[in-house]
């Protein structure tokens, strides 16, 4: 195990990261043991994360078949690996920057938890909000981020907290093309890793990289909006991650100067729920 900074996280994650785990975009195994968790997996349909299918989206006699070979061989998996692996019939599917307007899920988590997610999101403060929203505030969020440097993104420079602040405050969303040329010249045109996946998947939300952290920003981020908080960064034969975990509570200077401002980026959603089904 590779803990570049050699700081606690490994400690802070077995004492905190279990109970009620909600996990957000995929298998997050980093450095956890599920042995004391229930997870419940919540994902979007079909975006950078990996496909997720409904178990009662039934087209036809095939793909009912399919679905219960798929969902049997997972559940096997399950079996002999644990919590550590995912199955369907515990996949929630929510885009985690609409999870605000399901009061079921209000607090209803001890932690929370993504891999390789936050990224994706055009407006990570937004998405962190929501993130705090289904925890308690007792609880905590532990997250592994792509280092920049180490994938197809090592051609972008870090993004500042500055402009994520900004990107909040004027409440970008998931039609911004700010980062589009940045992405397309990293990604795509340099190091060309994406260039296949991106012959099927349009650049845009969720298939792209909005935002590229290593772990100075990553801190900041988050010390900006949360307490209690702890950076390292994972490098393994299997993990090349910047790693954070933090206590679910919101510090005072960010809740007091955001109040109304949060009440309005809710309307804000609303109001695209509401066009987008129209």
């Amino acid at each position: 195990m590779g803990l570049l900074h050699n700081s606690n996280i490994q400690e802070l994650v077995n004492g905190q990261i279990k109970g009620r785990i909600a996990r957000v975009g995929g298998r997050m195994n980093q450095l956890i043991d599920y042995k004391n968790s229930k997870v419940t997996d919540i994902n979007i349909i079909d975006g950078g994360y990996g496909k997720v299918r409904n178990k009662f989206n039934i087209k036809s006699i095939k793909n009912f078949i399919d679905t219960n070979k798929r969902q049997l061989r997972q559940e096997i998996v399950w079996l002999l690996h644990g919590e550590c692996e995912m199955r369907d019939r515990k996949t929630n599917i929510l885009d985690m920057h609409f999870a605000y307007s399901k009061p079921e899920l209000q607090h209803k988590f001890d932690a929370v938890i993504s891999s390789n997610v936050i990224e994706h999101s055009p407006n990570p403060i937004w998405f962190l909000l929501n993130l705090h929203f289904i925890t308690n505030e007792k609880g905590y969020q532990y997250h592994a981020i792509p280092h920049h440097k180490l994938i197809f993104d090592r051609f972008r420079q870090p993004t500042s907290l500055e402009h994520i602040i900004e990107d909040f405050e004027c409440m970008k969303w998931f039609d911004d093309l700010t980062h589009n040329a940045d992405y397309t010249m990293s990604a795509i045109e340099k190091d060309g890793h994406q260039r296949t996946f991106h012959e099927s998947y349009p650049v845009t939300y969720p298939f792209m990289h909005f935002h590229v952290f290593d772990e100075d920003n990553t801190l900041q981020l988050i010390e900006y909006m949360f307490e209690d908080v702890v950076v390292d960064c994972l490098k393994t034969e299997k993990y090349n991650d910047i790693i954070v975990i933090f206590k679910n509570k919101l510090r005072p200077t960010f809740k007091d100067k955001y109040k109304t401002h949060i009440e309005k980026f809710v309307k804000f959603v609303d109001n695209y729920n509401a066009d987008s089904h129209a």
